[in-house]
């Protein structure tokens, strides 16, 4: 805090002498280009002068000195007095007037000593804005370099791709030249055959022919018909019309069927590797909806919106990342889990568990029964790359269903109950396997349409460690077939990428996930997880 000393020091007002004519009264202006303090009436001569009416001048408290002191401004609370002290407690400009009246008892500091201060200050920020401008420069730089790489990979890929394609293509045309060239020998060896056999047939008409006007005109003597009786009686049995023609063996061709899968393999697929570490993970956003009531099941649209099934509300909710509910749509029954199909309708299970399973039209938000599987009860719904409908039943079972929600087939999986299920892509198929009765004694096995077992996970992570009991809930996929499955039980959220059997855990502590219960991937790769408390987090890997 100033002294009194200080302060009757500091009020004493700060005078200018007049560079021309050395007088102290009205000097107010000030010549940026010959650095000169000015009075009312030299300024006037100054703006005449011949040499300097066209000076800068300016008021003195926007003098722009060179080598002398810096100038305080004019107080605008206190006209007549300049700003020529600093309080420290207020981080303000401030004169006499204003340290009297308002800032008596604040830390203050003479204009001149805090100037020399914030000029030091500056060059400091100043330095610290071209450092972080070469690190945004050298960031830029290194951006378009990674852009350029990622580029050049994607051509050299395109070029593979086309590559595979033009030695697939090829060995597809070369086999079917093949199969046509063949039918067209077989086309060519039986138009052989039956122009000789025609010619055959046609000579045996001509001789018979013959044969039958030379018997006409066989006279009535006796000699001539008994030796026409006799040649004819010779020759006839060469023309046996007894003989059993045989016709060509039609050929016939088996189409095959197209495998996906078979040709996906010979082609090639693209593997969008991301590597995920909890401590990049960051979260979005987090809300609780109204209800908070446990998440059954989160479906999202888009990058920005999901559908969530909540537990004994018997509504679908439509939200925004930041939990705003933009559309709710009222049911006659609680919806337990649920799937899109494509940007229409909405598939979904009911709670408590029946056999039926609904179809939400989005455009008239009509609810229809879209299939009975009974005997079985319909647990968990998804849709396939050939928007086949997998439900599973809490079984071994797995129910197919078309479009038009008839049986086409069932798969069965083993012995164990299968509560939640995923399709991928490649027409493969990822469940979540109960092990005996036990909820926290779960596994994930992924399979082939027709439900053979191509890899199973129990629980080993990256990091060398393995799970021990696992609670596993309603799991989701991304588009590059990594597997989303929250654990309820370890307050985690694994994610096992689909060319290897080693998962990561997406989060750590910090993240504040308590007892996740279902998950859902959105376009642009963000992870929806739903909790036990109705509590949603939005996830950017």
């Amino acid at each position: 805090m100033a002294s009194n000393r200080s302060v009757r020091r500091a009020q004493e007002p700060v005078t200018y002498t007049c560079a021309l004519c050395d007088s102290e009264d009205g000097v107010r202006w000030y010549c940026n280009d010959c650095q000169e303090n000015l009075c009312d009436r030299c300024k006037e001569t100054h703006t005449r002068g011949k040499k300097t009416k066209n000076d800068d001048v300016v008021s003195i408290g926007k003098a722009n000195r060179h080598c002398d002191k810096p100038v305080p401004e004019v107080c605008k609370l206190h006209p007549g007095k300049l700003c020529d002290l600093y309080c420290s407690d207020c981080n303000l400009l401030i004169c006499s007037m204003c340290l009297s009246k308002t800032h008596k008892h604040h830390n203050w500091k003479h204009f001149e000593e805090e100037f020399s201060i914030k000029q030091q200050h500056l060059k400091e920020h100043m330095t610290a804005i071209s450092v972080k401008i070469e690190h945004f420069k050298n960031e830029t730089s290194e951006r378009h370099r990674v852009n350029e790489g990622f580029n050049d990979n994607i051509d050299t890929m395109r070029k593979e791709v086309n590559s595979q394609r033009t030695k697939l293509k090829a060995e597809v045309d070369y086999i079917a030249d093949a199969i046509l060239a063949e039918l067209s020998s077989l086309e060519k060896e039986e138009s052989t055959m039956h122009k000789k056999d025609c010619q055959r047939s046609e000579k045996k008409v001509e001789e018979l022919t013959r044969l039958l006007q030379q018997a006409v005109m066989t006279n009535t003597s006796s000699i001539s018909l008994f030796e026409t009786e006799r040649s004819l009686r010779t020759t006839l049995p060469l023309y046996d019309v007894n003989v059993i023609y045989v016709s060509p063996k039609q050929p016939s061709f088996d189409t095959g069927s197209i495998d996906r899968a078979l040709l996906t393999e010979m082609l090639g697929e693209l593997h969008h590797k991301t590597d995920i570490d909890s401590k990049h993970v960051q979260r979005l956003s987090k809300f609780t909806v109204t209800q908070q009531n446990q998440i059954n099941g989160i479906c999202p649209v888009d990058d920005s919106h999901a559908w969530l099934s909540i537990h004994q509300f018997k509504s679908l909710v439509l939200v925004n990342k930041e939990g705003v509910a933009t559309e709710t749509v009222k049911l006659d029954f609680c919806p337990f889990m649920i799937t899109m199909v494509g940007t229409t309708d909405i598939l979904m299970t009911s709670d408590p568990i029946s056999t039926f399973v609904y179809k939400l039209s989005l455009h008239n938000k009509q609810v229809t029964t879209f299939a009975d599987i009974r005997p079985h009860d319909a647990w968990d719904i998804s849709i396939n790359e050939k928007d086949e409908v997998f439900v599973s039943t809490a079984t071994p079972d797995i129910v197919v269903l078309n479009q038009s929600g008839t049986l086409v087939r069932k798969v069965s999986i083993g012995s164990e109950t299968i509560r939640y299920i995923v399709c991928l892509s490649s027409l493969r198929l990822c469940v979540v396997q109960e092990i005996g009765e036990s909820l926290t004694e779960r596994n994930i096995k992924i399979t082939d349409e027709s439900g053979t077992v191509i890899q199973t996970w129990t629980g080993d992570l990256n990091n060398g460690k393995k799970v021990g009991s696992m609670n596993l809930w309603k799991m989701s996929c991304d588009k590059y077939d990594g597997v989303f499955v929250p654990d309820i039980s370890n307050n985690q959220v694994y994610v096992l990428p689909r060319d290897g059997k080693q998962a990561v855990c997406l989060l750590d502590q910090r993240h504040g996930v308590v007892k996740p219960t279902a998950v859902g991937v959105d376009t642009c790769g963000n992870v929806w997880i739903g909790c036990n408390d109705g509590s949603v987090h939005v996830m950017r890997l």
